[in-house]
């Protein structure tokens, strides 16, 4: 008789372990795309957090693992190591405030 709880039991090992293997894949390639990018940073707690500060004078708080950030001061969160490339590089009009 199948039963879904021997299911998940058995599959959820595997869905964790691939879940912590892409949030480390995203720490190293957003470090390095911010790298790439000419855009400097601290990281702290082992990569989980990446303080970014921008040429317009900002400081972004980045979670390369799951892909957020927030503008130092801000409540709005946004999304993606692209976005936070395009807020943190010089413009003539100021992003994400």
């Amino acid at each position: 008789m199948g039963d879904m709880g021997d299911f998940w039991r058995d599959v959820k090992p595997a869905l964790k372990e691939r879940s912590q293997q892409k949030r480390a894949d995203n720490r190293e390639q957003s470090a390095r795309s911010l790298t790439d990018a000419g855009i400097q940073f601290l990281s702290r707690n082992a990569g989980a957090h990446l303080i970014v500060t921008g040429a317009n004078g900002h400081t972004y708080d980045f979670w390369p693992g799951i892909g957020l950030w927030r503008t130092r001061g801000s409540t709005k969160d946004h999304r993606g190591v692209r976005s936070l490339i395009r807020a943190a590089q010089p413009t003539t009009k100021e992003s994400h405030d």
